[in-house]
């Protein structure tokens, strides 16, 4: 369980986050959603401990936790393989030059997530010579490779043709199913990404303004949410 009371975030005289309220269950899909600038890049790096707060509290009954940046945020020096590799060891890369025990077991964690994310053959390129949805599927797999119990994904699907994104969104899924971590994704493809989650957070102005299931959506007011949801994805359809 995160639980988030009160959360203030400013930069500079930028009042960004304005007294969110929020929680997230364990092992959960959640959505969040708003329009640009609405503060939901700067809530997941809130929560994940990268920007300390101004004023609110948060509480995390849990242990571990990673955050897939919106950009992907790969080192470019490093193979696909050792920038997966680089939570599992603490950034103590090229693997290659690890103790044998320990080499072997990152070997075979991180050759999995790879095979599940379609990257086993791309595992020694670096991150210049895959295209953007790879570089995507990359960050997702460093993101999962330790199996952490809280995953934040920033815009896993930004700048990726329809097929691409299918391909990621399928991927966040399957990879969910295997262990049950709670997911949090932040997504303006909303087309995609309602259907995929069990519970969906609106964020307007720096507040959160709606959470509540897909069904509770579709029986929203007209609002300022209803017209930014319809005009992304048929409310009248049915998950």
């Amino acid at each position: 369980m995160i639980r988030a009371s009160g959360l203030i975030k400013n930069f500079g005289d930028k009042e960004v986050l304005k007294g969110v309220d929020i929680s997230f269950e364990p092992g959960r899909v959640y959505g969040l959603i708003g329009p640009s600038g609405a503060g939901k890049s700067v809530l997941l790096k809130t929560l994940a401990g990268i920007y300390p707060p101004e004023a609110g509290a948060i509480s995390r009954d849990h242990q571990t936790m990673s955050l897939m940046f919106q950009e992907g945020a790969l080192f470019d020096s490093m193979s696909v393989f050792d920038n997966t590799a680089f939570p599992l060891v603490d950034g103590r890369v090229p693997v290659a030059n690890l103790p044998r025990a320990e080499k072997e077991d990152v070997t075979q964690r991180v050759s999995y997530i790879l095979g599940r994310v379609g990257l086993k053959d791309a595992a020694f390129k670096m991150p210049s010579q895959i295209s953007g949805g790879m570089r995507k599927r990359a960050a997702l797999a460093r993101a999962l490779v330790s199996k952490p119990e809280v995953v934040f994904l920033d815009d896993p699907t930004s700048g990726l043709d329809p097929v691409s994104s299918n391909v990621i969104m399928k991927l966040i899924r399957d990879l969910h199913a295997e262990y049950h971590p709670t997911m949090v994704l932040v997504s303006h493809d909303l087309r995609r990404l309602l259907p995929q989650v069990d519970e969906i957070v609106s964020m307007f102005d720096g507040r959160v303004v709606f959470q509540g299931d897909l069904n509770r959506l579709r029986q929203t007011e007209p609002g300022d949410l209803r017209h930014f949801v319809s005009c992304r994805f048929d409310l009248g359809s049915q998950p």
